[in-house]
């Protein structure tokens, strides 16, 4: 009953308060009598006139379209578009507050006075984007009377989305795939010889004891399974963290810029991202590479779980090579490739770093006491713009 009423007082409220005022100034002027009260009566019947004029305009009439004209595609691009609003009618529209809802930051409310003009165009510029999955929603309008006293607004749905990937960087990719293209690799989880997990779903009827993910199915306090998928005879197998919060921005640059590399594409390489829940896939085909891509782009880094865990429960077999991509060193992670290799593999670690940010003391200590010649360690810089470093500070923090 009160949401009833509610909704109802909203609708009705404008004209309520329009009522109270004409009513007032006109008792006033019937009661008082003289120049004064019947100059005031008359003096705000323009006004109100022209409030109900506006409650009664049908503002939802309005044609409203976005343009737009430049769509960014990596992280740093530019965005560009116009609002284009088009009325039919020249009714005297003094002030139209326009809205962008969407997820974008920074999107602030724009006011225009068209007045007698059936045509506005409204700019909107961002010199750069940062990564992600952007989406616009509704255009709001809302206009009012000279003096404030009604408001009238509308929506217009106009639904569009776009995917922002990581910023591209020039990178040596030739140099860091050299060392561990050695043959045939194969990956398996658990006593699987060529399976590994994919990623996770409910239980189904006829799934495995051994399948079951008892982990998650703490966390949903419902019977969680594993999904397994197939690898065999792959080139190349890359193990990104793509969790750990520390350098996360710079990794995810790092990654696309691997993936959309002439090197990776004419190679097949097997990526397995260790996140929210392992995301594996193949880049021999370019529907492959979007889909790594657009995982890329929805990352967000997790705070409360351990890359080096996840990277446990990955068996590789041990002849095979494989590349680990980390912004942190520490000897459990080395101890768990070491352990993962054969004394005709190789494994190549690559640190992702800021520009400027070298290993620490602590990572210098357990690089130096590495005493494996099949394990290679490189470092690799990424020079952020402004914007994403200042992303990557407030996550750390």
């Amino acid at each position: 009953m009160k949401q009833y009423i509610k909704v109802i007082w909203n609708k009705g409220r404008d004209w309520f308060v329009l009522f109270c005022i004409f009513t007032a100034t006109f008792s006033y002027a019937m009661f008082q009598g003289g120049f004064v009260s019947w100059f005031l009566f008359y003096s705000f019947l323009p006004f109100g006139l022209y409030a109900v004029a506006v409650l009664l305009y049908p503002l939802k009439k309005w044609n409203v379209a976005r343009d737009v004209k430049l769509q960014p595609r990596f992280a740093g691009d530019h965005l560009s578009y116009e609002i284009h609003i088009t009325r039919s009618s020249a009714f005297l529209v003094y002030m139209a507050a326009v809205k962008e809802e969407s997820n974008l930051l920074d999107q602030e409310e724009r006011t225009i006075y068209p007045l007698f003009q059936r045509n506005a165009v409204i700019p909107y510029e961002r010199s750069f984007v940062e990564r992600g999955e952007y989406e616009f929603f509704t255009i709001s309008i809302e206009i009012s009377d000279l003096l404030g006293i009604v408001k009238k607004k509308a929506y217009f749905l106009l639904q569009q989305r776009f995917i922002v990937y990581p910023q591209i960087h020039k990178i040596d990719i030739p140099f860091l795939l050299a060392g561990i293209e050695e043959g045939k690799n194969e990956v398996s989880t658990g006593n699987q010889s060529t399976t590994l997990v994919t990623g996770i779903r409910e239980y189904q009827p006829g799934d495995r004891l051994g399948s079951i993910d008892w982990k998650a199915t703490a966390r949903k306090a419902t019977l969680i399974s594993k999904e397994f998928g197939h690898y065999h005879e792959r080139s190349i197998i890359i193990i990104a963290d793509v969790m750990g919060p520390l350098y996360f921005e710079e990794r995810m640059s790092f990654l696309a810029s691997m993936l959309i590399h002439e090197e990776t594409k004419r190679k097949k390489v097997d990526f397995l991202l260790a996140g929210d829940a392992l995301f594996s896939q193949k880049t021999s085909e370019q529907r492959e590479v979007e889909n790594l891509l657009h995982h890329l782009a929805r990352a967000q880094p997790i705070s409360n779980r351990a890359f080096e865990t996840e990277f446990q429960n990955i068996a590789i077999q041990k002849q095979h090579s494989f590349m680990v991509i980390v912004s942190q060193v520490t000897g459990t992670l080395i101890g768990q490739i070491q352990s993962k290799l054969s004394p005709h593999a190789k494994a190549s670690l690559i640190v992702v770093k800021n520009e400027g940010a070298g290993l620490s003391d602590e990572e210098a200590v357990i690089v130096n006491g590495i005493q494996s010649s099949a394990l290679t360690i490189e470092v690799v810089h990424i020079d952020l713009p402004l914007s994403l470093k200042e992303v990557r500070a407030e996550i750390s923090e």
